[in-house]
Parts: C-alpha cells; structure tokens; sequence
C-alpha cells in the first residue's frame, strides 16, 4: 500500500494532520503518508521560490526596494505570489487526499473544513502579495511619468550673458530638469525673450548620465488649496539635494512671501502684466493727495507724475503664486505633469544657481493621511503650543495640537497644526518646522515598517502627489536616495533678515539674491554652520 496508513474512523484524522504538516512545510504531509516522491516535488517550488527571493534580495535591502520599483518586476512578483498560493494550497489539499482513503473522505465534514482553513491560512500570505504588487503597479504607473514621454526641450536654453556669470545657466546638464525649460511663447502673459532652434537629446538617460555633477536634487511642494483658500498656494517650498558619494543632504527652504524673484533669462518678459497690477496695488497714499507717495513732479508743475515703466524681470508677487500664474503654461512645459511646478522649478532653480532635476508636490488636504499612513512623527517642540488652525480639506476636523516643550510624537492633525501655525509666531519659524519635520521623517523612515503601511500610504499619494520622476528612473533614484546620511542632513531657511536686501512698499521681502547663492554654494562644499544655531547644533535639534 505504499505506506499510506489506512483504517477506518482515525483515518480522516491522519489526513488532517497530514494536511497540517504540509501548511508547515510543503511535501511535509506527503512524506508523512509514505509518498516521498510526492514530497519532494511538493517541495521543489519553494527551493525555486528561495532562490527567486534571494536573487531579489541580492546587495540587500536597498538593492531589493529598487528592483520592486520596476513595474516589470512587479508584474513577475504578483504572477509569481498568485502561482505560490495555488501551490501551498493545493499541496495542502494533496496531502489530505493522499493519506485519506476515498472511501473516508466524505465521512467526516469538519475534518474537511479544517483542511480547507489550512489551504486558505497558507494561500492567505501569498495572495495579499499578489495584491500588494498590483497595488504598487497601478500606484507607480498613476503618478510617476511613463517611460514612452519625451521630456526633452524643444527649445534650447538662452546663452548666458548676463550679470553675475550665473552658474546654473552656465553648465551643461543632460538631467531632466534642465531638458525641458525655457519653453517658447505664452499668449497670456508674453513671450520668451529668446527662442532658439530645435535640439536633439535622448529621451531617458540612466540616472547618472542625467546628473553629471554627481547630485540629485529635488524640489518638494506642498500645495495648500484647503477650505477658503483661493486656488492651490504653494505654501511649503523645499529644494532637498544629495551628494551622491557621500550622501550628504541639505534642506533650503524657500519663503512663500518672497517678491521680486529674479526670472530665468527666457522668463523675463513673461509676468510684465502681472508686475503693472501688482505696483499699483502696492502703491499706497499716506498723504490722502490723491497721487501715489512713490510719485514725484517730474515735470515741474507742481504734481506728481508716475514714472515711467520699467520692468524688474522678476516674478513681481509673493513666490507661492507662480503655480497659480503658470499652471496653464502648456506650450511652454506640453509634456510636463504640471507646468505651474515646472515653471517654479526653473525659477527656484534660477534664484538659488542649482540644477533642480525633479520636482513633488503634495496636497497639503492629504498631508494629514500621509503622516497617519507612515505612522505619526517625531518633533523637537522648542516652546508650549496650544493651537487650532483650519481644517485640511472640506468635511474634515479642524487641526489642533497641545505640546509642552520636548520630543513629541504627532498624528496627522497635530504635526499640521505644528507645521501650519505662525500667529505670534512667524512664517519663518513656520518654515522652520516644516524643515525640520520633513527632516525627521526621513531620518525615522523604518523600511519594514513603511512596507507593512505600503497600501495606506499607496492610497494617499495616488491622489495627492504630482511629479515629473520618470517611471524609468526609480529603481536608480532608489538606490541614489539610499546613500543619503541621515546624522548629516542641513537645514538653511532663506528668510529675512539674513536672506533679504530689502522690502517692498506692502513690507514684503526682496530677495538677496548673491548672498543666497553663496550659502547655497558653501553648503554644497561641505560647510554645514548655515544650518546650526549658535551653538553649533542643528536647528532641529538633532
């Protein structure tokens, strides 16, 4: 009988210990029942599934996350997790049939139904892979940009020739950022000054052929279009930056009240209704004369006359309405996600002289699930807080915080309230948290645990972020991002009185424009004490 133990009553009880030892190890129960060559096949795939995951897993874990960011991979990964859970069950099924006599196996229903619960137990792990992989798939297809899109200029950047010798104009980069700017023509709002012939480049080089410079660097947004606000303010501007070899990191943080940002040279014409509308709002009457106080008697009448117009060639309101005044700029950005963030992109670029390879934006009415999904944040609180501002988004709770000084762990409404809040306060020191938050949750980023949230955290950036990353380019950029040194991450804010030359009439900011290039320029040379306090120490407190 080929061993197969038989008799009567015990026997639909033997096959559910068989069926047991196989849910713990395939083939488990067919070497129970005397059928070694069953066994053994039964266990050949899960030495194929082994070697498969080893193979994976090979250089560690980085080199794993950067493979399972291929879509391609995904897709194996899923036919693979489906194919896995067929088999577990199945051999745990085989088991019960192989040592139950046919005769037996009818007779007793709940050995049946405990058999069935051990192949679903067993198939359970795998199919949730299955869904876990599609999940990624649709996720990465939906938001990062499809291989086949050709991001290259059609226009080549203007030469330079202007005053100071802008290095950022001045330096051949193939990086995406840099392919597609300076796009011609905006009937709104005027031309580019500098049209140029068309240029042939590749579509999509390996990560490090697009940054030459070994860096990447990255622009995060977060757009603020909650309740009551008018349009989508990018509120939350951030250039985060990496050397690639040393993985050192730098957070400079952009004031949203910044006015008069100089333009890229192709810009410069783009905003010359804008800045009439903006001058005269401006223009204030202390005297109650009826002319503005910036007018003078230019003819010798004895009433003021307006001067003549002059353009500044700068973006003449606060910096986080660029998206708002480009957002529609599809023939200058056609091939672009969002053209509003690639024109802040080129002109953050341009103010701070360095090439911006990529940029994300993520709704702030979504920055609350996020910092749910990922599991809260930890905080350095500097001074009690008490707050309530408004809610992130329509039918939410308004976002309330109450902390006494020290490291706080914060939910989603509470790290909103801390980051939000400025009354009796400032918008810099606002900024300042915001750094320092986005700081922290890089530095406690725990992979196992970002994989175990990975379809909540999925869930809210498929309808929340927007970048320009090509799909190609992840596995790279995952393995580029992994060298990043979190005990050496700098944080520089832009803000007055160090980062201004001087204010406009309604007491807005100007920024020093060469001063910020130089910190930028010191920072990225190794010179971390823009970013301390003081003391010495970070301005995050650790």
């Amino acid at each position: 009988m080929d061993g197969t133990p038989t008799g009567g009553a015990s026997a639909p009880v033997r096959g559910l210990v068989a069926a047991g030892l196989s849910a713990l190890v395939p083939g488990g129960g067919q070497w129970y029942a005397g059928r070694k060559a069953r066994a053994v096949a039964s266990f050949v795939p899960l030495i194929v599934a082994g070697v498969f995951a080893a193979s994976l897993l090979r250089g560690g874990t980085v080199a794993a996350a950067s493979r399972l960011v291929d879509t391609r991979m995904l897709l194996v990964v899923a036919l693979g997790s489906l194919a896995i859970a067929v088999w577990r069950a199945a051999v745990v099924v085989d088991a019960y049939r192989v040592t139950t006599p046919r005769r037996y196996r009818s007779s007793s229903l709940p050995v049946q139904i405990g058999v069935g619960l051990l192949a679903l137990v067993v198939a359970i792990p795998h199919v949730l892979g299955v869904a876990y992989a599609f999940r990624a798939r649709r996720f990465l297809e939906t938001v990062f940009t499809a291989d086949d899109v050709d991001f290259s200029s059609e226009i080549a950047p203007p030469e330079v020739g202007l005053d100071p010798p802008f290095l950022f104009l001045s330096r051949q980069t193939t990086a995406v950022g840099a392919l597609h700017r300076f796009l011609p023509g905006d009937d709104r709002q005027g031309a580019f000054d500098d049209p140029r012939p068309l240029r042939s480049l590749s579509k999509y080089l390996p990560l490090k052929e697009r940054l030459p410079q070994d860096r990447l660097t990255i622009l995060l947004v977060g757009g603020d279009a909650g309740p009551g606000r008018e349009g989508l303010r990018t509120d939350t501007m951030i250039v985060m930056t990496v050397d690639l070899e040393t993985g050192a990191t730098a957070l400079f943080g952009l004031p949203r009240n910044f006015k008069e940002v100089p333009l890229p040279p192709g810009m410069r014409r783009s905003f010359v209704g804008l800045e009439k509308r903006v001058r005269e709002y401006d223009l204030t009457d202390a005297d109650d004369d009826g002319y503005p106080d910036a007018w003078t008697d230019l003819d010798g009448d004895g009433i003021p006359d307006e001067p003549p117009f002059e353009s500044c060639r700068c973006f003449p309101d606060m910096l986080n309405k660029v998206h708002r005044e480009t957002e529609d700029w599809t023939d200058r950005y056609p091939n672009t996600p969002d053209p509003g963030m690639a024109a802040l992109r080129d002109i953050i670029s341009y103010l701070i002289d360095l090439p911006i390879d990529y940029y994300v934006l993520v709704d702030m009415g979504a920055y609350v699930d996020l910092i749910d999904a990922i599991g809260g944040v930890d905080v350095l609180v500097d001074k009690p807080m008490h707050v309530t501002v408004s809610a992130p988004k329509e039918g939410s709770p308004k976002a309330s915080i109450s902390v006494e000084p020290g490291w706080r762990h914060l939910d989603g409404l509470q790290a909103l309230a801390w980051s939000r809040w400025r009354r009796g306060s400032s918008d810099y020191a606002r900024m300042k948290r915001q750094r320092c938050l986005v700081r922290s949750a890089i530095a406690n980023a725990d992979p196992l645990d970002l994989f175990r949230r990975l379809p909540a955290i999925l869930d809210v950036l498929e309808d929340s972020v927007v970048t320009d990353v090509p799909l190609n380019a992840l596995p790279d950029l995952v393995e580029q991002l992994a060298t990043i040194e979190f005990d050496d991450i700098t944080t520089v804010g832009f803000v007055p009185p160090r980062y201004n030359t001087g204010r406009t009439p309604k007491r807005y900011p100007i920024p020093n424009v060469t001063r910020i290039r130089r910190t930028v320029a010191a920072v990225l040379a190794g010179d971390t004490s823009p970013g301390s306090t003081s003391d010495g120490t970070s301005e995050c407190g650790f």
